[in-house]
């Protein structure tokens, strides 16, 4: 059951919770929005705004379809009424550099795009209080907001244009409508669920299973101290038939009710399981199939795990990934305070008779999480699971109000635990994505790279200071789709890793680590200025 709000707010009681949790969120949006004008584009923002003005432009959508349309129909709003267009002729490169660079001035572009996440931020949030008021009570729950709000990978991540805000969108308000449905199995909340579900689909294809590792945690934690949900599970089995059509229905209005034929499928076929292989070549080609570009997109996404991708890992270059990878990401990108509440919650919340199950459910669900991400061998970065920050954000919220109600000697820590979470926030300003907390030493380049921390956002930033130096020239190995003409820097000459060049050069973290690993920028002095948290930049007699 909840805990009344009055035990964890005595003090505040003509304050509303939902009032300070609207603060909470208000707050979180201000501070990602006081860095839309920061960074530069990252290298994946251009395809996902591409691909959203190409519906809006072209009615179509065959622009990189390994991620589901909605997110980048609400991205591309801002950008289409402002001006920005796709351009769908030449190669892919000229493609993507017709978004920022083709219409209006670059920052209010960067602006435009990015305005939208906000939306996906405010839908977790108020998801995750409501989900976490239902769990814990409203008091608690505002612990659970707090955690969220102020992670600064979270405030990173939901700042720039991609589908990562999305994803923990989705996944949060599925699982508050699969917690609803919990309470109360019904036809209703069955189908509210099933809709939710389908919603979180079409903002990202890895909430399908995130949400079901998560729900199937919450779910099994709940039957074993619910004796009344354990009489009703044949009853509410059945409620998730219909929740089953509904999520369909959802996905396929996500891509505008379209149909066309098996044959469209075929080609991709070597990307699925045999099983699918063997279906496949026994439809007829003319079969109808309703929303082709989701299949289309799941097997382009099979097909990037299948053949790999080239990761850095702790001095190591990978192609297959590695299993600990997620797990280690997560434990140096998340504050240090948070990592710690949720770690003593076996402490103190599985002590609490009232807190004890809802904590289990909670970390169960983040841990199902983490595990069910592990075999993947895109580990291209901590993003990849930013949704597992929301029941993670439930459970340390548990341990908080454990930690106040069991003595004053215990309450004091979680205060102190709950500053220093917001401190270290405080200080990641505005360098929230690229944030790693101090297990990660002065360099955490060291142990991950790519877009946990280069991800080609500091090009304004170097561009700033070529200007306060007056540098005539400047020699780079960056990463990102940068147009440094259009940006108005000096002349650029490429830099080798294994030719010395002079003067002013920049090296970004992502190109020093990757070709370091195999012997290249020897050349390089110790000494580098840093520019922002992702490039290094030296002067080279």
């Amino acid at each position: 059951m909840p805990l009344e709000s009055s035990i964890l707010m005595p003090r505040f009681p003509r304050i509303r919770p939902a009032a300070i949790a609207a603060l909470l969120i208000a707050v979180g949006a201000i501070r990602m929005a006081s860095t839309f004008r920061v960074f530069s584009a990252t290298s994946d923002e251009a395809t996902h705004i591409g691909a959203g003005l190409e519906i809006y432009q072209y009615h179509r959508y065959l622009f990189q379809r390994e991620n589901p349309p909605l997110p980048r129909l609400v991205l591309a709003i801002a950008p289409y009424l402002g001006g920005m267009r796709y351009d769908n002729r030449g190669n892919f490169p000229e493609q993507i550099h017709s978004i920022f660079y083709g219409h209006g001035d670059y920052r209010a572009n960067l602006v435009r795009a990015r305005v939208g996440n906000i939306v996906f931020f405010v839908i977790a949030a108020v998801a995750l209080f409501f989900t976490a008021r239902d769990a814990i009570g409203e008091g608690a729950s505002l612990f659970a907001l707090f955690l969220f709000t102020m992670e600064p990978v979270i405030l990173g991540y939901s700042a720039v244009a991609t589908h990562d805000a999305a994803a923990t969108a989705g996944v949060a308000l599925a699982l508050f409508a699969f917690t609803r449905w919990l309470r109360k199995p019904r036809l209703k909340s069955a189908l509210i669920f099933g809709a939710a579900f389908g919603f979180s689909i079409l903002c990202k294809f890895s909430c399908i299973p995130f949400v079901a590792v998560a729900c199937l945690g919450i779910g099994m934690v709940r039957l074993l101290h619910d004796a009344e949900l354990r009489g009703q599970v044949r009853r509410a089995a059945v409620t998730l038939v219909p929740a089953a059509c509904a999520t369909l229905v959802v996905v396929w209005a996500g891509y505008g009710f379209t149909v066309v034929t098996f044959g469209e499928l075929q080609p991709w076929g070597p990307v699925f399981t045999p099983s699918i292989q063997r279906l496949l070549a026994q439809m007829n080609p003319r079969t109808p199939l309703p929303a082709a570009n989701f299949f289309i997109g799941i097997a382009g996404l099979l097909r990037y795990d299948q053949r790999g991708y080239l990761t850095y890992l702790c001095g190591k270059i990978l192609r297959s990934g590695r299993w600990w990878y997620f797990p280690f990401a997560i434990a140096l990108k998340t504050t240090i305070a948070a990592l710690v509440l949720f770690a003593t919650g076996i402490l103190f919340a599985l002590r609490d008779r009232e807190l004890r199950w809802a904590f289990a459910e909670w970390s169960v669900a983040a841990v199902a999480m983490i595990i069910v991400a592990m075999p993947s061998a895109l580990d291209l970065g901590v993003r990849y699971l930013l949704p597992f920050y929301v029941p993670f954000a439930i459970a340390g919220a548990c341990t908080v109000a454990a930690m106040l109600r069991a003595s004053r000697t215990t309450a004091i820590v979680a205060i102190a635990l709950l500053v220093a979470h917001a401190g270290a926030s405080a200080f990641a300003h505005p360098d929230y994505f690229p944030y790693f907390n101090a297990f990660a030493g002065s360099d955490p380049s060291r142990y991950l790279v790519d877009s946990n921390i280069d991800w080609g956002q500091d090009i304004l930033r170097l561009r700033s200071v070529a200007r306060h130096e007056h540098m005539e020239k400047l020699t780079v190995s960056l990463m990102g789709p940068a147009d440094y003409v259009a940006l108005g820097f000096p002349p650029i000459d490429l830099a080798s890793p294994w030719t010395e060049s002079h003067g002013w050069v920049a090296v970004s973290d992502h190109s020093y680590r990757l070709t370091g690993a195999e012997g290249g920028w020897k050349w390089l002095p110790q000494n580098y200025r840093r520019v922002g948290k992702s490039i290094r930049l030296y002067r080279i007699p």
